[in-house]
């Protein structure tokens, strides 16, 4: 098929602040780095991409405070804006620098298809059956996992992409 997409840009890991101990602008720092190079990026992509560089496996309760703490500064600052994104039983919430638009539609790069915002695997919905009118749903999400070079439609991804079918494409 062949949607025109934008390659994916990784963050560079580079060294961040211990999260268990870093201060609100040392976070918001780190985690603007990360928005400017891989945003509109997934909420938990881009507290897991910090984590991993601050060399923490797991993020567990008082450090996820900490960045939810650092995000709503960025926000309040204008440094990052925060949107939310809810569709079927799902609360997604996507990142990114005030300069980023709203979407960009992307490769994969790294990303799982649980990685991508909604927003994003919506215009990717939308382009495929403009192209395709009579598309199926099945035929739909078989395009979709084309597009970004996997195989496997998992009961958790036909899920993911059903609730973003009825709340973008109904």
């Amino acid at each position: 098929m062949g949607i025109a997409k934008t390659p994916y840009t990784e963050w560079e890991t580079a060294a961040v602040a211990d999260p268990r101990a870093a201060t609100v602008p040392q976070l918001v720092h780190g985690m603007s780095r990360i928005a400017a190079a891989e945003g509109p990026i997934l909420e938990e992509r881009l507290y897991a991409l910090y984590a991993r560089a601050g060399d923490l496996g797991r993020i567990y309760d008082h450090t996820r405070r900490r960045f939810t703490t650092a995000l709503a500064h960025a926000v309040s600052e204008e440094l990052l804006v925060v949107e939310k994104e809810v569709f079927g039983g799902q609360e997604e919430k996507v990142v990114r620098l005030p300069s980023q638009p709203s979407v960009i539609v992307r490769s994969r790069g790294s990303r799982t298809l649980h990685e991508v915002p909604a927003s994003e695997l919506a215009e990717v919905m939308m382009e495929i059956r403009v192209n395709h009118d009579l598309i199926s749903r099945e035929e739909l999400f078989r395009a979709v996992l084309d597009e970004y070079e996997l195989k496997r439609l998992t009961q958790a991804t036909e899920t993911r992409l059903t609730d973003i079918l009825k709340t973008w494409l109904s």
